[in-house]
């Protein structure tokens, strides 16, 4: 790899990062549009458009992977260097995202404690929320930690 080449590992991780967050950024317009979570259990179109965000994440990132894979004749997709960064990226995301459904469970719980329960609405962003900051964490984890160790030479 020549200096200034970017590795599949690192290629990969800003591209998700970027397609997850504006996935994310989707939704969460869509979800706070047109009343918040009170309204979304009701609104067809708003769980349609929902659903759109996500299935761009998923599609794009898979495109991405498709577009970054292996080819004949080619170097390593990734060495122990790259396998090592995206364990310890995975680790970091499953904290992260755990810790953040947990505190969003909690506070969403104590903030509508005296109404006796949580808006449905809340549900959806709570599911497709996670999807989006499991996908943003883990390229992000993945960009800092290629960082700490120095990249390629």
């Amino acid at each position: 790899m020549t200096p200034g080449e970017m590795s599949r590992t690192r290629l990969r991780a800003w591209l998700a990062a970027g397609i997850w967050t504006l996935a994310g950024v989707g939704f969460a317009v869509t979800f706070f549009a047109g009343g918040g979570p009170g309204t979304l259990p009701e609104d067809s179109p708003r769980h349609l458009t929902g659903a759109v965000a996500l299935a761009f994440g998923f599609l794009a990132y898979w495109l991405v992977l498709w577009m970054t894979r292996q080819r004949g004749g080619e170097g390593p997709v990734a060495d122990e260097r790259d396998t090592q960064i995206l364990a310890r990226a995975n680790q970091a995301t499953l904290v992260v995202v755990l810790l953040g459904i947990f505190g969003l469970s909690i506070g969403l719980w104590v903030a509508y404690e005296g109404e006796g329960g949580v808006p449905a609405g809340w549900m959806w962003f709570l599911a497709y929320g996670s999807v989006v900051l499991a996908f943003v964490t883990s390229a992000v984890a993945t960009l800092i930690l290629d960082g700490r160790m120095g990249g390629y030479e």
